[in-house]
C-alpha cells in the first residue's frame, strides 16, 4: 500500500526551496498555507527565503518544518537534515547595529517627562522656601517694629556736619565732646515721650537737661540724635548722671524700680516704657513735635 506522505519530489539543497517546491506544487499560495496551519504568512515567506535571522530559535523553526511537511504531504526528514547541515555550515549572521535605525528621545519619552516633572518639583519646593523666609521677615518686622535708625531720618543740608532736616525743620546739633563710637545695631523699639509737661518751650541752652540717679547700681546707656553714644556705662548710686549738651535723647535703662530719670527737672515715669525689665525710650526735640501731632 502507498504511504501517505508520498509527494512530488523535490531537491534538499536548500530547506526553503524545497517547502516553496512543494507548496507550489499543491497550488497553494503562502497565505493560504499560513491559514491552514494558523502561522503568520510572513514565518512561511522566512522559511522559504531560508531566512533564519528572522525566525525564532531553532527548535521553533523545525516545529514549523513539521507543520508543513505534513500539511503539504512530504518527507520531512530529508528537508530537517537539510536544515541542520545548514545552520551547522552556516556561521551566525553578525548583526550590523550601525545600520539599526536610532531612536530619537522626543518630548514624549519616559525619561524627557521624569526629568521635566523631577525639575519643576525642585523649582517649586525653591519657590516655596523663599515665599516662607520672605514671609518670615516681614511677620518679624511687623511685631518688633521699625529698627531704631529707621526712626530718626536725618538728611544733610550743607557740607557742615552739624546740621540736618529733622521732621521738615532745620536742627543745628552743637558739638558734644564726649561722643564716641557710633553703637552697634540693635533692633529695640524706643517709646518717645509725649509728657505735655515736657513741651516744646524753653529752647535755650542748657535747657535740655537729663540727670540719672540710682538707688542701686544699674546700667544706663544714652545716645544723641546721631545714635552716638553719650554715655554707656553702669551707674553707681551715689554718682548721678547729668547730660545738658543735647536737645534729642535715646536711652536703654536696666533695673528701673532704683533709677530716677528728670528731664528739664520734671521726672519721668518709666514704668510705661518698660519691656522686658528693661526702659526703652527716646526724649527731646523731635518727639516733643510728634507728640503735638
Amino acid at each position: 500500500m502507498a504511504s501517505s506522505k508520498a509527494g512530488p519530489e523535490v531537491s534538499v539543497d536548500s530547506p526553503g526551496r524545497a517547502l516553496a517546491s512543494a507548496r507550489k506544487s499543491r497550488s497553494l499560495s503562502p497565505a493560504n498555507l499560513a491559514s491552514r496551519l494558523r502561522l503568520d504568512t510572513k514565518i512561511i515567506m522566512a522559511l522559504e527565503r531560508d531566512d533564519y535571522e528572522n525566525l525564532p530559535d531553532p527548535a521553533f523553526i523545525r516545529g514549523y518544518i513539521r507543520a508543513i511537511t505534513a500539511e503539504l504531504q512530504i518527507d520531512a526528514k530529508e528537508i530537517l537534515d537539510a536544515y541542520e547541515a545548514q545552520i551547522v555550515t552556516t556561521p551566525p549572521p553578525i548583526r550590523d547595529f550601525s545600520s539599526r535605525e536610532q531612536k530619537q528621545i522626543g518630548s514624549n519619552s519616559t525619561i524627557i517627562k521624569a526629568t521635566s516633572y523631577g525639575i519643576a518639583a525642585i523649582l517649586i519646593f525653591l519657590i516655596a522656601l523663599w515665599w516662607r523666609s520672605n514671609n518670615r521677615i516681614a511677620e518679624i518686622e511687623h511685631e518688633v517694629g521699625l529698627d531704631p535708625k529707621d526712626m530718626i531720618e536725618t538728611t544733610p543740608i550743607s557740607q557742615k556736619a552739624n546740621h540736618y532736616i529733622v521732621d521738615g525743620e532745620e536742627l543745628i546739633l552743637r558739638t558734644n565732646p564726649k561722643k564716641i563710637s557710633v553703637p552697634d545695631d540693635d533692633e529695640e523699639i524706643y517709646t518717645a515721650t509725649t509728657d505735655p509737661e515736657l513741651g516744646d518751650t524753653d529752647r535755650g541752652p542748657g535747657t535740655k537737661g537729663l540727670r540719672i540717679s540710682t538707688t542701686e547700681d544699674a546700667w544706663i546707656e544714652v545716645y544723641d540724635l546721631n545714635g552716638s553714644k553719650l554715655y554707656y556705662d553702669p551707674v553707681k548710686n551715689d554718682h548721678p548722671v547729668e547730660i545738658d549738651t543735647e536737645e534729642y535723647y535715646r536711652l536703654n535703662l536696666s533695673n528701673t524700680n532704683s533709677i530716677s530719670l528728670r528731664y528739664n527737672g520734671r521726672e519721668i515715669d518709666l514704668n510705661q516704657y518698660l519691656k522686658k525689665g528693661v526702659a526703652w525710650l527716646q526724649i527731646g526735640a523731635r518727639e516733643i513735635r510728634e507728640g503735638k501731632q
